[in-house]
């Protein structure tokens, strides 16, 4: 992305900011991503859905609306504000620096299932490399992240967390780091309300759409995401090469 992306979301002030993985441009990944979810990282719209027997775009709309909200991504670090101290150009700095320690690396191969009630990609196995990663991301970009507050924490308070995810809250402002953290790529809402044939169409059409992509699917880059008011489409404004770590391996 442009600099001047980062420069127009600094002038209107970007609510929230998010670390990202996500697959390189023009990619069969990144091409896959955006069709399911019916537009790119950069909040360009897509082509029409794939089509499911019995599903219509409305319905298909509303199933895939959270996903869409948030991009084609996995997450490193969940959106959060930047503290008042700090500006965007200050935090682009941060992530070039931390990208700068980091090799790029191949993830582990990515299968099709639930996570949360929800259907998402996950890795067949534990990523070392991945994990360092995130854990930078975490940890090197705590002193920039405004504190949380009361109605952020009740809000996750309300999900059941466990006395360590609790824990992990109060020191990182997120349940699901460090030693919770579980990369995945979401592909959908919550399945709750779903009958089972309707769970069964979804998923045969997501395994259509992703178990055939080429793989290993290679991490390459940071991808920087604003939220530019709350509760707006998060789209990707920075891309940030991964360029150094010499010897670290997935």
């Amino acid at each position: 992305m442009s600099e001047c992306d980062l420069n127009a979301l600094e002038a209107m002030g970007a609510y929230r900011w998010a670390v990202y993985f996500s697959p390189a441009p023009h990619s069969p990944w990144a091409r896959a991503g955006a069709r399911w979810l019916g537009r790119d990282v950069d909040g360009e719209a897509c082509g029409p859905p794939p089509r499911i027997a019995g599903w219509s775009v409305p319905a298909w709309s509303r199933v895939t609306a959270a996903p869409r909200r948030y991009g084609w991504h996995g997450t490193l670090r969940a959106p959060w504000r930047l503290a008042q101290q700090f500006d965007p150009a200050e935090l682009l700095l941060a992530l070039k620096r931390i990208a700068e320690e980091f090799a790029p690396f191949d993830l582990p191969r990515l299968h099709l299932g639930e996570l949360g009630g929800f259907l998402a990609l996950q890795l067949v196995q534990p990523c070392a490399a991945l994990q360092a990663l995130a854990d930078a991301c975490v940890v090197r970009l705590q002193p920039m992240a405004a504190p949380l507050t009361a109605a952020e924490r009740d809000r996750y308070a309300a999900r059941g967390l466990s006395a360590g995810q609790q824990a992990l809250l109060h020191e990182w402002g997120y349940p699901y780091v460090r030693e919770e953290f579980c990369f995945h790529m979401t592909l959908t809402d919550r399945l709750d309300g779903l009958s089972s044939p309707q769970r069964a169409e979804l998923r045969a059409a997501a395994a259509a759409s992703f178990e055939t992509l080429p793989q290993p699917l290679h991490f390459d880059a940071l991808s920087l995401f604003a939220e530019p008011q709350p509760g707006a489409a998060l789209r990707r404004v920075a891309r940030i090469a991964l360029n150094g770590g010499a010897g670290r391996e997935a």
